[in-house]
């Protein structure tokens, strides 16, 4: 199996040259390349259970609190 991540960024608002530019992802793309004795119904399922179980993908999708300090 591969896995594909690729986002939409827009560097000038990382970088802090655009001030009205966003500073993270516009949108992120997850795609699979599975090399399996199954069909692709089969695999669209196995993708999508693993999607719904996936901590990250809610993290990405849901607010999540995020706490930052100094140890």
């Amino acid at each position: 199996m591969t896995a594909v991540v690729e986002g939409d960024l827009d560097a000038r608002g990382v970088l802090g040259a655009d001030p009205d530019g966003r500073n993270g992802f516009g949108g992120i793309r997850v795609r699979f390349d599975i090399d399996a004795d199954a069909s692709r119904d089969e695999l669209a399922a196995v993708v999508s259970q693993s999607q719904k179980r996936s901590a990250v993908y809610d993290a990405l999708t849901n607010p999540t609190a995020v706490t930052v300090g100094l140890a």
